[in-house]
């Protein structure tokens, strides 16, 4: 299927100077792959703990704080 997207073309830059990708087709598939996969990873982390990250959110008053558990812990994997 082809699509045409109009995608900020700073943002395009960065992501193909931090992949070192030089097809801009590839780097979109690549970045597509790895939101699925982070959505999937919060999907499962909110049936496996109960509560989503919204959930989390509101309990905890983060946003009125000023954090984002997101970006605090969007990198932290699961080793077991």
């Amino acid at each position: 299927m082809v699509t045409s997207l109009n995608v900020d073309t700073a943002l395009l830059q960065e992501a193909l100077e931090l992949t070192g990708e030089t097809a801009i087709e590839t780097l979109v598939e690549i970045a597509l792959r790895e939101y699925i996969q982070h959505r999937k990873q919060m999907k499962n982390s909110e049936l496996s703990f109960g509560e989503s990250l919204d959930e989390f959110r509101k309990k905890y008053q983060l946003d009125q704080l000023g954090l984002n558990p997101a970006r605090i812990w969007g990198d932290v994997r699961d080793r077991s």
